[in-house]
């Protein structure tokens, strides 16, 4: 039995693993990883934030010239900046047909005159505007042109 006991204790002595201070060490490696990924992120999601809502806000402001058009009645985005959301607004309804939010920190700022954009039965735009719209380092001029209400999207 003492050799037996001398060859298992042989084995246990030559198996190999991780002590408790290098699985620490490891642990310690990933974990400084992942927060600088997560560092990195940040700034891209705004970005992603940003473009998302300028996307959503062409999607809408589509839809309330064609509900212009099809009900013959004028219909309006109204923004409400202190509150991080616009209404789809038609003339004479008593409550909005839609209204979205969009996230804090982005900022929309009207050049001059109300802050919403209002279509006549003809999806025409009445009067020009524009507005701009910006998060932490990125600020887009979003313009309306007079006549068939198209509008444009610009990068400053």
């Amino acid at each position: 039995m003492d050799a037996y006991q001398r060859v298992m204790e042989t084995r246990k002595m030559n198996q190999k693993g991780f002590t408790l201070i290098e699985s620490l060490i490891v642990l310690a490696i990933v974990q400084v990883m992942v927060l600088i990924i997560v560092i990195n992120l940040k700034p891209l999601m705004a970005h992603y934030q940003l473009t998302s809502f300028l996307r959503q806000l062409q999607a809408d402001t589509f839809y309330t010239q064609q509900i212009a058009i099809t009900t013959q009645r004028p219909a309006r985005l109204t923004f409400e900046p202190t509150n991080s959301r616009y209404l789809l607004l038609k003339i004479g309804a008593e409550r909005p047909i839609m209204q979205r939010g969009y996230h804090s920190n982005i900022r929309v700022v009207f050049s001059s005159g109300t802050s919403s954009i209002q279509y006549n039965e003809q999806g025409n735009i009445s009067q020009a505007k524009s507005l701009f719209i910006s998060s932490n380092k990125e600020t887009y001029k979003v313009t309306f042109q007079i006549g068939r209400g198209r509008f444009y999207v610009t990068k400053i």
